[in-house]
């Protein structure tokens, strides 16, 4: 079968690790990737002040800049030249905007990947709705995005197909030290930074034997004011980061709310299992054998869990091979599978959504 020829649309986040992220799925696939390009300098900064005066920034279009302008005319005209099958927008919510509505222009079918929660895009999709209509496909990586991207854009056109991870890169250690109990918090987005405090300053008040490794932005340091039992880290390498997350005994990631999340699926692929929110796309990652879930805004679940861990770890170690198991299902092989099988799907002008019954079964053949 001959494979289709695709355009990948990326844009890479400074604080992914260097292998995590959504924008490796172009690699997997094997695009031709057309990336944002940072523009530095005086220059960079003056005709950015320029475009914002001139375009300006609407505030339903997240994160949207002057390079991710820039990179949808590079996309435009490429694909002129090249003519790909599909040309897919790998962060639909915050870098699609000027193919839409050049749309005539793109001789290829449109698809997009969406990361966001609803209610985080609707003010985008009631604003640009007319415009969304130009798209072929659109994937969103958590059952709990789809029913309202159907509403928006129509059930066959949407289609669920998850975040993926390197299971190459991230895996777990030869050996671990059998020190007292530890807990890894990793990243800032979507954190629940109250009930993490909380739940830290519990574990100090009943002096269990728990450290806490928090793996985030300079800026977010504040959070965690007065936790004494906390070790800070900042500007992480990866390889320090794989480490921290091979020795923790468990990730404790509370969330406001989610979709896929990064952190998690590094740690899963690192056999540590993951203490978490049941909220939006979680428990689409995360289920009973890789890690716990607790509802959101409470602390009281997690703060008798780790108690439990402290006293005794063999809950957390029958977990490992769980996590590690888990991530499998989302290696970037099984994963770049289900979305080539969306490409031949929508390149044949057939619902994506058809697509995605039968990629499981693909990726199993992977």
């Amino acid at each position: 079968m001959k494979d289709e020829k695709i355009m990948c649309v990326v844009k890479r986040w400074e604080h992914h690790t260097a292998s995590g992220g959504y924008d490796r799925l172009a690699a997997a696939v094997g695009g031709r990737i057309v990336a944002r390009r940072k523009e530095s300098g005086a220059v960079g900064r003056l005709l950015g002040a320029c475009w914002r005066r001139w375009i300006g920034s609407p505030e339903h279009l997240l994160d949207y800049e002057y390079e991710d302008w820039l990179g949808e005319h590079r996309a435009l005209w490429k694909a002129a030249v090249w003519r790909p099958d599909v040309v897919h927008v790998l962060y639909g919510d915050e870098q699609l905007d000027l193919l839409l509505r050049r749309r005539r222009m793109l001789p290829s079918r449109l698809v997009a990947t969406f990361h966001l929660p609803p209610g985080r895009v609707a003010e985008r999709f009631e604003k640009q709705a007319t415009l969304l209509r130009g798209l072929d496909a659109a994937i969103v990586v958590s059952t709990s995005q789809r029913a309202e991207f159907q509403k928006w854009l129509g059930s066959e056109r949407v289609a669920y197909i998850p975040h993926g991870i390197d299971t190459v890169r991230f895996t777990p250690p030869a050996q671990r030290a059998k020190a007292g109990l530890r807990l890894i918090m990793v990243g800032t987005h979507m954190r629940d930074w109250t009930v993490l405090h909380q739940v830290i300053d519990a574990c100090e008040a009943k002096r269990l034997e728990a450290s806490f490794d928090v793996v985030t932005g300079r800026s977010f340091r504040a959070h965690l004011t007065g936790c004494r039992n906390v070790r800070l880290h900042c500007d992480l390498a990866e390889e320090g980061l794989i480490a921290l997350y091979g020795a923790a005994d468990a990730l404790l990631m509370p969330l406001v709310d989610a979709t896929a999340n990064n952190a998690i699926l590094e740690s899963m692929a690192c056999g540590t299992p993951v203490i978490s929110t049941n909220v939006g796309g979680i428990p689409d990652y995360v289920d009973g054998t890789s890690g716990w879930l607790f509802p959101g805004g409470q602390t009281e679940g997690m703060i008798e869990l780790i108690e439990s861990l402290s006293k005794d770890r063999a809950e957390s170690e029958m977990r490992r091979e769980g996590a590690r198991r888990k991530a499998l299902e989302f290696s970037w092989p099984k994963v770049a599978a289900q979305v080539k099988a969306l490409y031949r799907a929508v390149a044949r002008g057939e619902p994506p959504a058809a697509a995605e019954e039968g990629a499981s079964g693909v990726a199993e053949q992977e």
